[in-house]
């Protein structure tokens, strides 16, 4: 989580100080939020070819991007742009829940490449994986409840693009992030705590057994 919140902070932020410069500036919503649209594309190429490479969730926002500011800019209708916040949540949260369904949480297969570097430490995994109900638990909840709260983040935002005024709702779309990942990081830390203190009264009574057993 420490390592997604500066990216996540940026895409957020970056696309918001350029909607309000333009407005700033005395620009209408559309083209504020089309040069915003704009910021978030250039964010995404730069972090492609500062990586080399192109990872298929960045196509996929910049696609995304794409495809609603033209649609947006030929229809002259700026709720298309807002709407495309609803679209990734939306699709994020399908991904993930449906991996949850599939029996292989999108967390676990996060969790994992990110530790590529450490074979002992996936190795490891792969036995707690096949033999422990709580670790498979644990990456399942995990993603199941990240899904949930994006979906649900999607619905709510996609309802009020069409029934709020435009200047409306783009004030209150960034405040919906900051919300939907506060929800994240403040369940995710409630979570940790409570797991760990499952896992040490669990201890606790399996040295309580053994002690007794002797």
């Amino acid at each position: 989580m420490r390592k997604l919140l500066p990216g996540l902070l940026w895409d957020i932020g970056l696309p918001l100080v350029v909607y309000y410069a333009g407005r700033i500036l005395g620009y209408d919503v559309l083209p504020a939020l089309a040069a915003a649209a704009g910021a978030a594309l250039v964010r995404v190429a730069v972090i492609a070819v500062v990586q080399r490479r192109l990872n298929g969730l960045a196509a996929f926002v910049g696609g995304t991007f794409a495809v609603l500011l033209v649609i947006s800019l030929l229809t002259g209708d700026p709720r298309i742009l807002l709407a495309k916040e609803s679209v990734l949540s939306g699709a994020a949260g399908l991904l993930l829940l449906g991996s949850v369904l599939l029996g292989r949480p999108l967390v676990y297969s996060l969790a994992r490449k990110a530790n590529a570097a450490k074979p002992e430490l996936l190795a490891e995994w792969d036995d707690r994986w096949r033999d422990q109900p709580t670790f498979r638990r644990h990456f399942t909840t995990l993603t199941a409840v990240f899904g949930t709260v994006l979906l649900a983040d999607a619905i709510i935002r996609l309802i009020l693009v069409y029934t709020l005024p435009v200047n409306t709702m783009a004030n209150i779309s960034p405040v919906m992030h900051v919300a939907a990942l506060g929800i994240l990081i403040a369940w995710s830390l409630w979570y940790r705590n409570h797991r760990r203190r499952a896992l040490e009264q669990a201890g606790a009574r399996s040295g309580h057994q053994r002690r007794h057993q002797h």
